[in-house]
């Protein structure tokens, strides 16, 4: 098949801008983080990584507490309702829960160019239709939540 390559780090960013793909690497990930998704309120990160057996995209959507049950009772059927990723939730003590979207570009035999591109797109899309549907249902925290203080409780 021609132009399929082995793709490390640097190919890939060299795909992601001949394809005019913002992104930027900071300094506390080797991840290549996507401007367009690592923008929009509600998300922590969206990544992509260069792994051994491909390419990873994952972003990750910070959830509401309140909404933590509703998200995991739905989490079959948005997993059924977005078949091209993966969606799982990340719970733990340090931080807010996180509603996670990745997905697996398998690349060990190699990659092209348009492979490559179709499956940054269609995550990218994937995942900004499950962020609607995540704002439509109010289950994802807004920054400018926490800016403006605890609510008054009425007694």
């Amino acid at each position: 098949m021609l132009g399929v390559i082995q793709a490390d780090a640097d190919q890939i960013k060299q795909w992601l801008q001949q394809a005019n793909i913002q992104h930027y690497i900071c300094e506390h990930c080797h991840g290549l983080h996507l401007s367009e998704l690592q923008g929009r309120e509600g998300v922590v990160d969206a990544r992509l990584f260069v792994e051994e057996d491909g390419v990873l995209l994952t972003t990750e959507l910070e959830v509401r507490p309140a909404a933590l049950f509703a998200v995991q009772a739905e989490l079959s059927r948005l997993n059924m309702a977005y078949p091209s990723v993966k969606l799982f939730l990340d719970v733990n003590d340090d931080s807010l829960p996180r509603l996670v979207a990745c997905d697996l570009l398998l690349g060990r035999r190699g990659i092209s160019f348009d492979q490559f591109i179709y499956f940054v797109q269609a995550t990218v899309d994937a995942t900004l239709q499950l962020m609607d549907e995540c704002q439509e249902y109010n289950w994802l925290i807004w920054p400018d939540e926490f800016e403006n203080g605890p609510a008054e409780a009425l007694h």
